[in-house]
């Protein structure tokens, strides 16, 4: 049984050919394949916190994406301490960046925006 949707690679509570329901587990293993690491994800901010944001991700709304503080360098100037770092996105903002990790614990998708903060 597929948790994704035939074509648009979307990950679903429902297996689109088979009409069975698919377990949390299942979605998870379904967005690890359509979110390889180094793969682009994009995601709307649901939850905005000092620390990072929350995403509903566009093709995998029962997973987690979760963009921290220190992943969040989309000019480069991270680490420059005559720039003040960028403002974390707010709730409703659209994101796109890379898939940093995949966090079995917590089954997010951790994405990075801009180079990481070892190499700015």
């Amino acid at each position: 049984m597929s948790s994704a949707t035939p074509g648009d690679g979307r990950v679903e509570g429902t297996d689109h050919r088979s009409g069975e329901c698919v377990t949390p587990e299942q979605s998870w293993e379904a967005a690890k394949r359509l979110y390889p690491l180094g793969s682009v994800a994009r995601g709307t901010v649901k939850d905005r916190f000092p620390y990072g944001v929350f995403l509903e991700l566009d093709t995998a709304p029962g997973v987690t994406g979760f963009l921290d503080l220190v992943s969040y360098n989309p000019d480069g100037t991270l680490n420059d301490p005559e720039v003040p770092p960028a403002e974390l996105p707010g709730v409703g903002d659209r994101v796109e960046g890379a898939v940093a990790d995949h966090v079995e614990r917590d089954r997010q998708i951790r994405i990075r925006v801009g180079p990481p903060f070892w190499e700015s």
